[in-house]
């Protein structure tokens, strides 16, 4: 994908740099006009280089500097909800029991000793699969001792949990692979001081993905909504009548028509994911599942499928699957 996004700013005119830290996010009153800052660590002593444009897009992540410079820095408003964030932890094994290929569903496991967080597992290529676990932050403060630690749930699991520690019994972990990191979910705030979920645009700047505060509270994906939000954005810039600045207008359009595409499947999993916490709850939900196979195929499609969440939407669907025998 880099590599085709690469070749078609280039076949455009444009120009690909990698390895730049950007040190500042330059804005004149409230204004973003740009980026500066150099190759190399924070650290290199490399000189330091400007770039300005009408229109600068935050896509990084969930420390994305353009981001925290627009939600922070000329809005001041809260960039991180510890009940919207989510504390992620993962490795790389090689040989995890139960994958055949470089291909296969994502596992999504609810576990008693994870739960309010949860386990997956998924193949990456040929004999390696990203295992990792992750928890709402609020949720995993309130965690007691070694409970507050992803990396040393995720040991647990792997080393005494009966159906994994089989599974893991001829794995090994890929040296170096091991990463933790923050997902800021797309879950409706209660009281936002200004757009849902979180404000992604402004005068000169539009952000998209992890950096809009896009991912699937429920699963924990964030590409997909990366690229819908990365795609809007060429909906409300023009180059030539946006040639002196992308105007506050567009900006508060894109905000509200990413919402309004996006937010009742956010909404969505946002209410899956507090049924997770409820263990009765889940277990009488699962074992309906496997009882009835239309519900079946809602479970499994919901964790990935757009669509089969779109179901979820509808209170009869939901009365005449769950309550209808």
């Amino acid at each position: 994908m880099f590599k085709r996004a690469t070749e078609i700013v280039t076949e455009a005119g444009g120009s690909v740099i990698q390895g730049f830290n950007v040190k500042e996010v330059l804005d004149n009153e409230g204004v973003i006009v740009g980026v500066s800052g150099s190759f190399g660590k924070r650290s290199s002593k490399s000189p330091t280089m400007s770039f300005t444009a009408p229109l600068t897009i935050g896509a990084g992540g969930y420390r994305c500097p353009v981001a925290t410079k627009l939600v922070e820095g000329i809005h001041s408003e809260p960039m991180r909800d510890d009940d919207h964030y989510c504390g992620g932890y993962r490795e790389y094994w090689e040989d995890v029991g139960g994958f055949d290929g470089s291909q296969g569903p994502i596992e999504i496991h609810f576990i008693d000793e994870v739960i309010p967080g949860y386990f997956w597992l998924f193949p990456v290529k040929e004999g390696v699969v990203n295992v990792g676990i992750g928890m709402v932050i609020s949720e995993q403060r309130k965690q007691k001792g070694a409970g507050k630690s992803l990396k040393k749930k995720q040991r647990w699991v792997i080393e005494n949990h009966p159906v994994f520690r089989e599974r893991f019994k001829d794995a090994r972990i890929v040296e170096g692979s091991q990463k933790g990191w923050q997902l800021p979910f797309g879950s409706p705030r209660k009281s936002p001081p200004s757009y849902q979920p979180r404000r992604s645009a402004g005068a000169g700047v539009m952000c998209v993905g992890d950096a809009a505060s896009l991912v699937d509270p429920f699963s924990g994906e964030g590409i997909g909504n990366g690229l819908v939000s990365a795609k809007m954005t060429s909906k409300y810039f023009d180059k030539d009548d946006h040639s002196g600045g992308f105007p506050e207008e567009e900006a508060v359009a894109y905000m509200e028509d990413l919402w309004e595409t996006l937010g009742k499947e956010l909404t969505n999993s946002h209410r899956l994911q507090k049924v997770v916490k409820w263990k009765k709850l889940m277990n009488w939900f699962v074992g309906k599942a496997s009882r009835k196979e239309e519900m079946g195929d809602m479970l499994t499609g919901m964790i990935a499928d757009k669509e089969a969440q779109k179901a979820l939407w509808s209170p009869w669907f939901l009365f005449k699957t769950i309550l209808l025998p």
